[in-house]
């Protein structure tokens, strides 16, 4: 049994949701493949991937990009349908919530006032 990796809603759950998902993809043995470290060698120019590979570093993308799909809210998942690469997809939810943005501080600035005012 292994524990669930948290959904990813908000930047609010961004960090927690980030150690759960590489967690994850370490033990499904597909996190290099989220990294861009394990990469497709039909784009490499100077090693010719043999079918095999080209089908085994599939295979390891698919699996890979389920388990991210899997674990993002359908609001996200809608707004990231146009990533096909799992390094893509990864990227792109880095970018959203990883870098403080004016929208992320905003939220959180949001989350602050509203609990202030709550209790």
């Amino acid at each position: 049994d292994t524990p669930t990796c948290p959904t990813l809603i908000s930047p609010s759950n961004f960090q927690i949701w980030k150690l759960w998902i590489m967690a994850k993809l370490r033990r499904e043995k597909v996190l290099g493949v989220a990294l861009g470290t394990d990469t497709c060698l039909v784009t490499s120019l100077s090693i010719p991937a043999t079918a095999e590979e080209a089908q085994k570093w599939m295979e390891w993308n698919e699996r890979a990009h389920g388990i991210i799909q899997d674990s993002i809210s359908d609001a996200l998942l809608l707004k990231t349908e146009m990533h096909t690469t799992t390094k893509d997809l990864f990227d792109a939810l880095l970018s959203i919530y990883q870098a403080p943005s004016l929208a992320s501080a905003f939220y959180i600035f949001q989350q602050l006032f509203n609990s202030a005012w709550s209790g």
